[in-house]
């Protein structure tokens, strides 16, 4: 399927070495299109992310198809991170390595479960784990498109849409399983959350990390700005 585009993702590839290459393929009146992306990760040099808005513009053109990027100077295997991502999203992966070698990466059928999940932003992150965890409680959450760094650019995700979601403030100080706990990680705006799941543990999914339970206590303390509970568990 890549073959009719296989020359320019080369070429965007070659121009692009010192970073993570990466674009879409979209299919539009039965033509593969390839559509570069500018690569929004902090560290472009060893990851890449697109954002959801170009994203959403090559959806809008047509079925996307694939997801293309590089690992620079190094074999086009894929990570621990590139697999989960494929699986999330279901469709093939093409990544580019050295000398123009270059691999198709299946999704197969493997998830991840709650815990142990590797951070893929948009993917695997600290809302999407928020979102999968109400969903085992019968609580669906919208799934918001949000950008990378979205709380740099005057956004909100949680403090802006957590009444629409069903959720109240707690504001008597209790806390009790199910309660969502909103933080400022390393930054002055509400941009991450965890759930709080008893005995003292929060089930959340830090930047970098793998999901997990963490004692919710010092730092995460701390950094909490609100606690919010849904409705139908008040």
């Amino acid at each position: 399927m890549i073959e009719p585009v296989l020359e320019d993702i080369k070429q965007y590839v070659y121009e692009h070495s010192n970073i993570e290459a990466c674009g879409l393929l979209s299919l539009q009146r039965g033509r593969i299109i390839w559509n570069p992306c500018e690569n929004k990760a902090e560290n472009p040099k060893n990851d890449f992310i697109i954002d959801p808005l170009d994203y959403k513009a090559v959806a809008n053109q047509g079925d996307v198809v694939g997801v293309v990027h590089s690992h620079p100077g190094c074999s086009p295997d894929p990570s621990e991170l590139d697999r989960a991502a494929c699986n999330k999203l279901g469709i093939p992966w093409y990544i580019f390595g050295e000398n123009d070698e270059w691999i198709k990466l299946e999704p197969s059928e493997n998830t991840y479960d709650l815990l142990g999940r590797p951070f893929v932003y948009g993917i695997y992150d600290c809302f999407t784990i928020v979102k999968d965890y109400f969903e085992t409680q019968d609580i669906n959450i919208y799934p918001y498109e949000y950008e990378w760094e979205f709380w740099e650019k005057g956004k909100n995700l949680y403090l802006d849409n957590f009444k629409s979601e069903g959720f109240i403030e707690v504001t008597d100080g209790t806390l009790q399983p199910n309660d969502l706990i909103l933080m400022a990680l390393n930054s002055e705006i509400t941009n991450h959350a965890g759930i709080y799941v008893g005995r003292g543990k929060m089930l959340h999914h830090a930047p970098n990390r793998l999901s997990c339970r963490d004692t919710y206590a010092g730092m995460w303390k701390q950094i909490t700005r609100m606690v919010v509970r849904h409705q139908s568990m008040t």
